[in-house]
């Protein structure tokens, strides 16, 4: 990944930029192409490693922007995931991405975060467990490198991910659903 995510502090107060929230649904698959599990001796531990690969139809909700539409399409992505034991215990995964847009916009990055994690738990709100299985949650961040029919080039999305899928002891697979939440970051001229 060549780009640097927009997150450092002092750039944020700083430099010239316009934000506009984008939300997103999600509907397609995760398909496991490999599991490998791993023993250490000291400290002692089972460790599984898989391989994912991801793909989405991406499609704006009624709390999408106008220039968030420009984002509806599909997302790839190749995911690695470290599980403690097994895909059923929790793990921590990455990938980059591709991101295709209306009219060949095209953003690429990386995603990256928990998986088997309940964070939507007490006392924030009661509806998940801290083990809740079949979950990926994390951040996305990736940069548009293809406008398209759009005024978007360079600019970013930083989004906070969500994803259901099936688990299982080799890693999960079959069909997810999802959600995006986030913002288009674009530099301008102040």
């Amino acid at each position: 990944m060549a780009f640097q995510c927009f997150e450092d502090p002092a750039a944020i107060l700083e430099k010239a930029f316009c934000v506009t929230q984008t939300s997103k649904d999600l509907k397609g698959e995760l398909q496991l192409s490999s599991s490998k599990g791993q023993k250490c001796k000291e400290p002692e531990c089972k460790t599984l490693r898989t391989k994912h690969a991801l793909k989405v139809i991406v499609k704006k909700t009624i709390c999408d922007s106008d220039p968030g539409h420009f984002l509806d399409g599909t997302l790839g992505a190749t995911l690695a995931t470290a599980f403690d034991t097994d895909g059923n215990h929790r793990g921590f995964h990455s990938g980059d991405f591709t991101w295709t847009g209306v009219g060949g916009l095209t953003i690429t990055g990386r995603m990256s975060g928990i998986t088997n994690s309940g964070t939507h738990r007490k006392p924030i709100k009661d509806c998940q467990t801290c083990r809740d299985r079949g979950i990926m949650e994390g951040k996305l961040c990736g940069e548009v490198i293809k406008p398209g029919d759009t005024k978007l080039k360079g600019c970013q999305v930083i989004a906070a991910y969500r994803i259901k899928f099936d688990p299982s002891e080799k890693g999960g697979s079959g069909a997810v659903v999802g959600t995006i939440e986030g913002v288009i970051v674009c530099f301008c001229k102040a």
